[in-house]
Order: structure tokens, then sequence, then C-alpha cells
């Protein structure tokens, strides 16, 4: 089930920036089927305790950088991240991606998509 999900996801590779959108139902699918993936939500504290999916972590997108590596320090970890629209998640895919963690996604559209 996990290689079907993941080859799905090789087909939405976004073209030119190297980042992986995948939308809400593959979302479902890879934290039901995968129990260490790490759902981060880049918006600000205030964003986050307004609403947010749950089992979250929340890291703002300006404290990424400082702060990835004590949450997350493995670099293979499956990681998605969201925000409102999916700007910042965008920004924040890239980031990660030049940091060296490897399976990083982004909730294409952000929460404005579910």
């Amino acid at each position: 089930m996990i290689k079907k999900i993941l080859k799905k996801l090789k087909k939405n590779l976004t073209r030119g920036l190297g980042v992986n959108e995948i939308d809400y139902n593959t979302l479902q699918d890879m934290l039901k089927n995968d129990s260490n993936t790490i759902l981060l939500d880049v918006r600000s504290i205030q964003e986050f305790n307004e609403g947010h999916l749950l089992g979250a972590l929340n890291l703002p997108l300006g404290e990424l950088k400082n702060k990835v590596s004590l949450l997350i320090p493995n670099h293979g970890q499956t990681i998605i991240v969201y925000c409102k629209m999916g700007s910042r998640s965008l920004k924040a895919t890239t980031i990660l991606n030049k940091m060296g963690y490897t399976n990083v996604y982004q909730l294409k559209g952000g929460l404005d998509s579910i």
C-alpha cells in the first residue's frame, strides 16, 4: 500500500521546484498507513491555536530553519507540511529539502483546499 501511495506522489512532483504536492485524500491515506508521518503546520501560533489538523506540530515558517532539527532530527522522516493556502508550506518544503530532509510533502492548496 505504501509503495502505491509513494508511486502516486512521484507523479505529483511540482515541476522545477522539487516539491512533492499531495491532496487531502492522499494525506489521509499517508497518515492512516504510516504512524511515523509528521504533520507540520507552518502557520503562526495564533493561527494554529484557532484550529489545526489533528496531530499536527506547529512550527511557524520564520522559526523553521532554527528549530526543525531539534523537533525532527531524522532527515529521512516523512513530513507533510501545510499552511492556510499553500504559499508558506511551499517555502517551508523548499527549505526542508535544502536542509537535507528527503521525504517532504506539501498539502496542495493548504487548509483552504479541504
